[in-house]
Formats: structure tokens, C-alpha cells, sequence
């Protein structure tokens, strides 16, 4: 079976300069663990995930380190200072988003998206047509096939 067939067409997308509140409320009105951040032309610049925003929690809560020498390590493993935003310290989309995410296309085969799924442990992916969002496939999405067609899944187990 190909994305196409699987995925959820014309999905909530967000612009760059939303707010992380307003992101944090769209998460949890929709009950969705992502959303892609795009352009005015529908061009993927990121994703913005609950695994993104859950940062903001585990640094406020993160204790103090007592040393200056930990305090030093912690920073340049855990939070390096780069071109990239801390997200855990970013205002708006653009500053919390995961940066190039995996995609795929409309025409891959379901086992591509189970594939890309697991190997980058996300829960969805967004589906790109020559760049542009298209739609988004996640894990239920292949479970739902799974159930209603449970001879297609499994390239072992078809008679063709």
C-alpha cells in the first residue's frame, strides 16, 4: 500500500513566528503529539513535537549541578551553544522546531513510513510533494491498515 492511500491529507500546519503558548494549547485542543511548521508556501521548514516542548519542563526542573566544571559539561553536551535556538529557551516555532525531519513521499510504500517511523523514533512524518506538505502519516495510520488488512503489511506472509 503507498502513503498516499494512509496519510492524512491537508494536516494542521503552523507558521514559524507562532508563539510556543499558542503551540502548547493547538497540541493539546487537537490532541496531536506534532505539527509541521511551514512557509506561506506550504514549504516544510520543521516540526514542532511534544518531544520538543518537553524540554521547557525538564530544564526548569533540572537541579543545580554545583560545579563549575559540570555545570560546563552539561552545557556542551546537553545544551550546545550553536546557530541553533536551545528550545527549551525559544518564544515562537521557528526556535523550538526539530530541523530537517524525515519525510516521505505520496508514491513510497507503507513499509518506507514503517521504516523511517522507527528507525527515528517519531510518531509521525510529514508527506512531501516536490518539497511541499501534502500530508502527514503516522504509527495509528499504519496500524489502522494493519487491522483492516493484515495480509498486506507483512511482505512474508502475501500469497501474490
Amino acid at each position: 500500500m503507498r502513503v498516499r492511500e494512509l496519510m492524512t491529507p491537508a494536516p494542521v500546519t503552523v507558521p514559524s513566528e507562532m508563539p510556543v503558548d499558542a503551540l502548547v494549547d493547538l497540541l493539546v485542543e487537537r490532541r496531536v503529539n506534532g505539527v509541521p511548521v511551514v512557509d506561506a508556501d506550504g514549504v516544510l521548514l520543521g516540526m514542532v513535537t511534544t518531544g520538543d516542548l518537553i524540554h521547557r519542563v525538564a530544564d526548569a526542573r533540572v537541579e543545580d549541578r554545583g560545579s563549575f566544571w559540570r555545570e560546563s559539561f552539561y552545557k556542551s553536551v546537553f545544551r550546545p551553544n550553536g546557530p541553533e535556538p536551545n528550545p527549551a529557551e525559544g518564544a515562537t516555532a521557528a526556535e523550538v522546531m526539530s530541523r530537517n525531519p524525515a519525510f516521505v513521499a505520496p508514491s513510497d510504500d507503507m513499509a518506507v513510513a514503517a521504516r523511517l517511523l522507527i528507525e527515528h523514533r517519531v510518531k509521525s512524518l510529514p508527506v512531501l510533494d516536490n518539497g511541499r506538505l501534502v500530508g502527514m502519516i503516522s504509527r495509528l495510520d499504519l496500524l489502522r491498515c494493519l487491522r483492516a488488512h493484515p495480509e498486506c503489511c507483512n511482505p512474508f506472509l502475501r500469497h501474490d
